[in-house]
């Protein structure tokens, strides 16, 4: 599966590659540029997903060292956001949030926990259709609650701890490595948070952060 999944941004990587090889004196400066982007974007795909596999190596041994410190949610979510966009481009991702707003976290830690479940809803939301990310605070708790919510298939209530194992594909036609909802959990639960499913209205699932909140 991880074969699979490496294999694929590779394969762009070299198709690119050979065609500017090949080609590129006779090509356009808009196709190279865009042959180049899509060098870039693989890339990128391909080192988030080594380090999901080590981050996720590391969670299983219980051995990770967390830096808490305010963290600005703005600026976190901006470069979580930035790598789901890499996943497709095209898809609009919503985002509704206060101004403001502080956690207390690892930031390098809390973005990939957030990016995670954004790839995930976007591998599962079909094409066209929206992600939203919906930010609130929880006075009560003197937390952080960020939602991450896809138009999926949904999941259903009894399957929604399997959803949580590592390497767990729940649908075989959403693609991905089956580390999302597993490495959003375990880091969020290592900075004192959690991460829970729950039916989202009108369709979809809602993947739902709860975040230390800086005072």
């Amino acid at each position: 599966m991880l074969g699979h999944e490496l294999r694929r941004p590779l394969t762009v990587i070299r198709g690119a590659a050979t065609l500017l090889v090949d080609d590129l004196d006779a090509l356009p400066p808009a196709s190279r540029q865009q042959m180049l982007g899509l060098i870039d974007r693989s890339a990128a795909a391909m080192a988030e997903l080594i380090d999901d596999v080590l981050t996720a190596v590391h969670l299983e041994r219980g051995d990770i060292e967390y830096l808490l410190e305010p963290v600005d949610l703005a600026g976190m979510l901006a470069e979580a956001l930035e790598a789901a966009r890499r996943v497709d481009p095209e898809r609009p991702i919503d985002v509704t949030a206060p101004d403001g707003m502080v956690l207390e976290a690892d930031r390098e830690y809390a973005m990939r926990a957030v990016r995670a479940a954004l790839v995930n809803a976007v591998q599962h939301t079909p094409s066209g259709s929206p992600v939203e990310v919906v930010v609130k605070v929880d006075e009560s708790a003197d937390a952080v609650r960020l939602e991450v919510l896809d138009r999926g298939p949904g999941i259903p209530a009894p399957r929604r701890e399997q959803a949580f194992a590592r390497f767990s594909r729940l649908d075989e036609r959403a693609g991905g490595a089956g580390l999302g909802l597993y490495l959003a959990r375990g880091l969020a639960r290592g900075m004192g948070g959690d991460v829970t499913l729950r039916d989202r209205e009108d369709g979809g699932t809602a993947v739902c952060f709860t975040l230390r909140r800086r005072a």
